[in-house]
């Protein structure tokens, strides 16, 4: 039986105190009402229950540190997700992007995973712009954020401490 997002959130919570304190300690408070409230009106949209829920949880990631929440990338806030999808909904005649996309993580490159709203239930999709090809990754967020959760408790995430990414180690 799968779990709901509000139980892998809380053993995220708990996998990231013990295993890594300092991204922990990175995260944002969970976004208000009034923001979720202000990023579905920019969005246009009501928010996936499962972002809605991401959100509650953690607000994204502190602009001052330099570390990733999965592979590189970072773990996008309310105000950052209102920001991005402006200017990615902007280009989309020449990306590729669709409008229904919300991105909610991205690399800083340009790169997104992103919830297709348009679609039930709400797959996640990569983004590379330039790129004709924008798969889906997981049929949901609460699928994706299962296994991500998962994973990082069988062992398979090591952190790179240089540059604080989370990476998946090699599969033999």
């Amino acid at each position: 039986m799968s779990q709901g997002i509000g139980d892998i959130l809380q053993r995220l919570e708990r996998w990231l105190r013990e295993h890594r304190p300092r991204y922990h300690r990175a995260l944002l408070p969970g976004a208000t009402p009034a923001e979720l409230q202000l990023l579905e009106t920019k969005l246009g949209r009501a928010l996936p229950e499962d972002l809605r829920a991401l959100l509650t949880w953690q607000n994204g990631q502190s602009d001052d540190f330099d570390g990733a929440f999965e592979e590189s990338w970072q773990l996008m806030g309310a105000e950052r997700i209102a920001a991005a999808k402006l200017d990615l909904d902007a280009e989309r005649n020449r990306t590729g992007w669709q409008a229904d996309w919300v991105p909610f993580l991205d690399d800083e490159q340009g790169d997104y995973l992103c919830l297709d709203s348009g679609r039930s239930p709400v797959p996640v999709h990569g983004f590379w712009p330039g790129k004709t090809d924008h798969p889906i990754i997981a049929p949901t967020l609460t699928a994706w954020l299962d296994e991500f959760v998962s994973a990082a408790e069988g062992g398979e995430y090591v952190e790179d401490p240089e540059r604080g990414a989370l990476l998946r180690k090699n599969r033999s």
